[in-house]
Formats: C-alpha cells, sequence, structure tokens
C-alpha cells in the first residue's frame, strides 16, 4: 500500500513543480553563422545575469501561463562573406535559447557568459579601423509570439547589480511609442 501512495506523491509533487519554474530549452549558439564553422576572433566575454520576466495581456493584466519566449544574446562582428564581397559589412550573430513561462506567466533566463566571436580575421579589419571592437556585445532581444523588446545594456547592469527593486516594462523593439498587447516586465 505504501508503494502506490509513494508513487502518487511522486507524481504529484513532479507535477506541481514544473507549474512552479519555467523550461528552457537549451543555448544555440552562433546564430544564424554556425555553418561557418569555428570562429577566429573572440571578443570580451560578457556575463549576463538571471533575468527574471512577467508576461502578461497589456489591457486585462491576465498572466500568460505556458507562453513561449525567445531570448536572442545579439553581438557585432565584421564578415567577408565572399570573394566578391570586395569591402565585407558589418553583422549580428547570436545565441538563443527558448523558455516556457510557468503558471504564473514568470520566466527565468538563467545566468550565461556570453562570448562574442566572428569569423573573419584579415587586413580590413585593421583598415577599417574595426579590430579593438569587434566582436562586441550589443543588446538583448526579446520575442514574445510576434512581438519584439529589448533589454538594453543598461539594465543588464542594473539586474547585474540588483538595482531593479520593482517591476520595469520592457520597450518595444524599434518603436518607444508603440505599447504591443502583450506586456513584458523585468522583476526583481
Amino acid at each position: 500500500m505504501r508503494m502506490p501512495l509513494l508513487i502518487v506523491f511522486a507524481f504529484f509533487l513532479s507535477s506541481s513543480t514544473t507549474g512552479l519554474f519555467a523550461q528552457c530549452e537549451e543555448i544555440a549558439k552562433n546564430f544564424p553563422w554556425d555553418d561557418l564553422g569555428e570562429p577566429v576572433l573572440k571578443g570580451v566575454p560578457v556575463l549576463i545575469p538571471e533575468i527574471k520576466l512577467k508576461v502578461t495581456k497589456r489591457d486585462t493584466s491576465e498572466i500568460m501561463p505556458l507562453q513561449e519566449v525567445s531570448l536572442r544574446y545579439v553581438w557585432r562582428h565584421f564578415l567577408v562573406s565572399t570573394k566578391y564581397d570586395i569591402y565585407g559589412k558589418l553583422r549580428d550573430a547570436f545565441d538563443i535559447t527558448l523558455c516556457t513561462t510557468n503558471t504564473d506567466g514568470i520566466v527565468s533566463f538563467p545566468e550565461y557568459n556570453l562570448v562574442p566571436k566572428a569569423w573573419y580575421d584579415g587586413p580590413k579589419i585593421q583598415t577599417l579601423f574595426l579590430g579593438k571592437n569587434i566582436p562586441r556585445f550589443l543588446e538583448l532581444e526579446l520575442s514574445v509570439e510576434n512581438w519584439h523588446y529589448l533589454i538594453a545594456k543598461d539594465q543588464i547592469k542594473k539586474i547585474r547589480n540588483n538595482k531593479i527593486k520593482e517591476p520595469v516594462e520592457l520597450r518595444n523593439y524599434g518603436s518607444k511609442k508603440f505599447f504591443p498587447p502583450i506586456k513584458v516586465e523585468i522583476i526583481p
């Protein structure tokens, strides 16, 4: 009689804990340049602290449980993509992960040590005076459904230094005046 009770209790405990904690997939690295092979340059590592977010509907403040949220750790690098590309271009690359909000509409992205990378280390970097700054970390980009948000370097610094004491709403990526129907807040 003890064994079935123990199994039921273990099942209850596991099902209730999955509702408490958001689930994250493994981080995919070097997107979209992963087919270029091993990077030849590495930038200054950036320790991204744990980031906790709350996702709600703007008009009703209703929490959004089991909502997929993607986070991109974006950096800039210089790339000469073909032999016909005589000038090369600054390009963005990112590591990306996908997490799901818990039953309270909260998602927690774990701490991550981002190392910006590049796949070109030729003379054009020195000619264009890019060598010291490339590759370099830019920002964090977040997506919920088809809405995109930005977590800027100054916000990351505040999170790292425990300076956020109350929720801070993320701004819509690309526009400071438009407020999407999904509200995303950094929470302490």
